[in-house]
């Protein structure tokens, strides 16, 4: 590969070197005559004299080489034609093709050429110089032929001259050191074409036109001078990168037009109102319509949005005015909108209106700073100014009812703009207080509460969620308002004029519906696959349930009757799954505590302990020779966890007895100080039926069991009356009138009565109904008498009511025995403390504890309203 020469150049006083370097040996070259022919060549290059260099002419160039010796050479200062200012001779630029030009030699070279001695230095020098160029003149001669060429850009037509030859010349200017002059001529052009042309051309167009038309004459005048200053550019590129880009007095090409079209154009007194009027008019269409109505006004809008950019104008002339004008319109509009639209449509409108505003900002290239003030405008107009009707109560408590959620969203979301949305609490606390004690005190429906509840909760944390997003203080307010209205306490015959709270009583009764009839009992269908996981569905129910029974502050009822409901399940058998049941009480526990489920898990242990002993009874049984007639199955159970069940008088049958007696013999002789309480009332038996159409095996309680077996003595056809059964079995009026109604009156008929009715009579016959049929081979009649009665539930409610006075005189003793003196407020305060785990106590009820407290010398009155213990 070749390498280049090293060679001195000296330019202006520097010098510059080139080194010649030594060919490589391989490519030196193989012909010894092509040798001596290059040295040759080369000695009568360096032998020549400068006159041999006199007729040539250089230019006048910057660039030049400048004799460096002493000697004084006489120059022609002759013009150069431009066309020759850059010529060479082809001749010169073969014999130096380092440098590009003739360099004529300072001194005689020997002749001989030695390549392999190494790298040599070659000096070169300009031994004279070219004629010295006139500059005024030629600056002259090519301002001429820039200014026409200008005025030809300005006509919109196209420069006589190359755009090249153009360029060069002002380069050349440029080169010579005045860049200067060329600056100030070429900005005193373009303002003069601005300043009497664009500008007079636009105010004669903007006295007769409106304010968009105004508008678009501007806008189309500042596209049309940049296409003219693009042309301007190319043809003074040189002068805008080499003297503009670094002045300070001149802007660069495209500033000063940009410059010239502000001052002179945009700033004219009557252009800028007009434009600007014009602009905020086409916003103006866009927001009283649909849309622009024209393509053309969009790009309109557009493109003056654009310049006010471009002419920096945007922010100290279009925002102002354009926020004036917003504000004016969300002003109006807010009061015209409020004034006629429904609260809905209102916060609906007002979102379109906020999400048109915030796309026209993105469409149309707004500043971010304009669209903050466009939202704090928004916000102060449509929502600060409008709080009071966007509060409505009347209003909103309508779009409660009515669910419409997508309302409530769209009006929280505007008053969550100004972090107001929490404002709703208190219309959302009462919506759901007066919706909830309606549910609560409505007697038509009471079987329905809780599933009307559970319905209700459902529907309040979709709304809660979706359109409040979850607000803090608006849960806040649903928790706090569920658990105020389901505390409400009335005294109504629905619970026997106590204080007791309905829905710790109806709870407990749909947990027992729920544990007892399972699937069937909700409602749920099995799942697209046919397949239903029973107990995962219970459990969910379940959990719904203890929702509710997390806002009960009186759980002495739901204990109460949940306990009376478990006692049931478990004696007959009524539980849809075990597993459910024990998941149950495992919630309990967690929730209240084990003291709460202490008897609840009582009752579990002796059920297992009774199947223990009915094993080994039945092994028992086993060894014997004498076997009873009939399978006997008895669970033993503790007087103190089970529900207190009152005895009821009823003569059982001789083998039912002979049975019950040879179990309490075996149950004595195994443990002995124990006595034995039957409770005929709870037991269900197995009964095997021969019909004319088909054995039956059929299920009933003891009660039924008894009166069928008194028709095995009757002769077929007889008939035994009312008052026969009733001597017969012992039972009372009451009991033996729900057992008749359930095997004659109810869907499974094995007795025909006399005369028919669902009733039953003293009067009434009875008779077996042979010809009874159903397809199925086991049939479970219901068990009337182990349905709750109103006395029952009188008991209940009574005993719970009793069971608080006791807790709450108890709770004051303790207090009292403890502080000896405390004021009456300090008292309920602690008492309230002290009961909170078994519910609320109303400060009038712990009062009437207090009266009854004092009556019986527990404690007395002090002076100041306090009291003091007596011990």
């Amino acid at each position: 590969m070749h390498q280049h020469p090293k060679a001195t150049e000296q330019r202006g006083g520097k010098r510059k070197t080139v080194e010649k370097r030594k060919l490589p040996d391989e490519q030196q070259p193989q012909n010894q005559h092509q040798h001596q022919h290059r040295q040759r060549k080369i000695s009568e290059l360096l032998s020549s004299s400068p006159s041999h260099h006199r007729d040539h002419q250089y230019p006048s160039s910057p660039k030049r080489f400048r004799a460096s010796s002493p000697t004084s050479v006489q120059t022609d200062d002759t013009p150069i034609s431009p066309t020759k200012m850059y010529s060479f001779s082809k001749s010169d630029s073969k014999v130096n093709n380092v440098l590009g030009q003739k360099a004529p030699a300072t001194a005689q070279r020997p002749n001989t050429f030695t390549p392999h001695t190494g790298a040599k230095r070659l000096v070169v020098k300009n031994l004279r110089s070219g004629p010295r160029l006139n500059q005024d003149t030629y600056f002259d001669k090519i301002w001429g032929q820039l200014a026409v060429a200008l005025d030809a850009v300005f006509d919109g037509g196209k420069p006589a001259a190359s755009l090249e030859e153009l360029y060069k010349g002002a380069e050349n200017v440029c080169r010579q050191g005045r860049a200067a002059v060329l600056a100030k001529k070429l900005q005193d052009k373009c303002k003069t074409y601005i300043c009497d042309n664009l500008q007079q051309s636009l105010l004669t167009k903007a006295k007769t036109s409106s304010d968009v038309d105004t508008l678009q004459a501007v806008v189309d005048a500042w596209a049309t001078w940049n296409s003219k200053l693009v042309t301007i550019r190319w043809i003074f590129y040189y002068l805008d990168q080499s003297f503009l880009l670094h002045s300070k007095e001149y802007p660069v090409i495209n500033e000063m037009g940009l410059i010239h079209f502000q001052s002179l154009i945009f700033l004219d007194a009557e252009l800028k109102e007009k434009i600007l009027r014009g602009s905020c008019n086409l916003i103006a269409g866009d927001r009283t319509s649909e849309g622009l109505k024209q393509q053309a006004e969009s790009d309109l809008l557009r493109k003056s949005i654009a310049l006010f950019h471009d002419l920096g104008v945007y922010s100290r002339h279009f925002e102002p005015l354009f926020l004036q004008e917003s504000e004016s319109y969300f002003k109006s509009w807010s009061e015209k909108e409020a004034s006629s639209q429904y609260l809905a449509n209102y916060a609906e409108n007002s979102h379109r209106l906020i999400q048109q505003e915030l796309t026209r900002c993105e469409l149309y290239a707004l500043t971010q700073s304009t669209q903050q003030s466009l939202t704090v405008l928004l916000d102060d107009h449509l929502v600060r100014d409008k709080q009071a009707i966007l509060l409505a109560e009347s209003d909103l408590l309508g779009l409660m009812t009515t669910e419409n959620k997508h309302a409530l969203e769209q009006i929280y979301s505007l008053l969550e703009r100004l972090r107001l949305g929490s404002q709703l609490k208190t219309c959302f606390g009462k919506y759901i207080e007066e919706q909830g004690s309606t549910i609560i005190f409505d007697p038509e429906r009471e079987s329905e509460m809780v599933a009307r509840l559970l319905e209700f909760k459902e529907q309040l944390d979709h709304t809660w969620a979706g359109s409040f997003h979850k607000d803090e203080a608006l849960g806040h307010t649903l928790r706090e308002a569920f658990e105020s209205f389901m505390n409400k306490s009335k005294k109504t015959e629905s619970n026997w004029g106590t204080d007791n709270s309905k829905t710790g009583e109806m709870i407990a009764k749909y947990v027992d519906i729920l544990l007892k009839g399972g699937l069937k009992v909700i409602g749920k269908q099995a799942d697209d696959s046919g397949l239903a996981d029973e107990d995962t569905e219970i459990n969910r129910q379940l959990d719904k349930v203890l929702e509710l029974f997390r806002f009960v502050h009186g759980k002495a009822v739901f204990e109460a009757f949940y306990k009376n409901d478990l006692a049931r399940r478990l004696l007959m058998g009524r539980s849809a799954s075990d597993d459910a049941e024990k998941s149950m009480l495992a919630r309990l526990k967690t929730e209240c505590g084990s003291n709460f489920t202490h008897n609840l898990e009582a009752m579990f242990r002796d059920m297992d302990l009774a199947r223990d002993e009915m094993t080994s009874y039945n092994s028992y049984q086993s060894q014997r020779r004498h076997r009873l007639g009939l399978d006997l199955n008895v669970s033993v159970l503790s007087s103190a966890a089970w529900p207190t069940y009152p005895d009821v008088t009823v003569r059982i049958p001789p083998d039912i007895a002979k049975a019950t007696s040879d179990f309490e013999q075996y149950y004595h002789t195994k443990h002995k100080g124990r006595k034995l309480h039957w409770k005929h009332q709870l037991a269900h038996c197995q009964l095997r039926s021969r019909f004319d159409k088909g054995n039956k095996e059929i299920v009933v309680s003891s009660f039924q069991a008894i009166v069928l077996l008194l028709f095995n003595d009757v002769a077929e056809g007889e008939t035994l009356t009312y008052v026969q059964i009733k001597e017969a079995c012992g039972l009372s009026d009451r009991e033996l009138t729900r057992t008749l109604q359930s095997l004659a009156c109810a869907k499974y008929r094995v007795l025909l009565k006399k005369p028919k009715g669902k009733d039953v009579n003293e009067t009434d016959v009875f008779s077996f109904n042979a010809g009874f049929q159903d397809q199925k081979m086991r049939i479970k009649i219901n068990q009337v008498q182990l349905k709750e009665t109103k006395e029952e539930n009188k008991t209940t409610h009574e005993r719970v009511a009793a069971d608080r006075h006791y807790e709450t005189q108890a709770a004051i003793v303790r207090i009292m025995k403890s502080r000896k003196l405390i004021t009456h407020a300090e008292l309920v305060a602690e008492v309230i403390k002290a009961t909170r785990s078994r519910g609320v106590l109303e400060p009038a009820e712990i009062k009437k504890n207090i009266e009854k407290l004092i009556e019986k010398d527990y404690m007395e009155r002090e002076e100041g309203n306090k009291y003091s213990y007596l011990a």
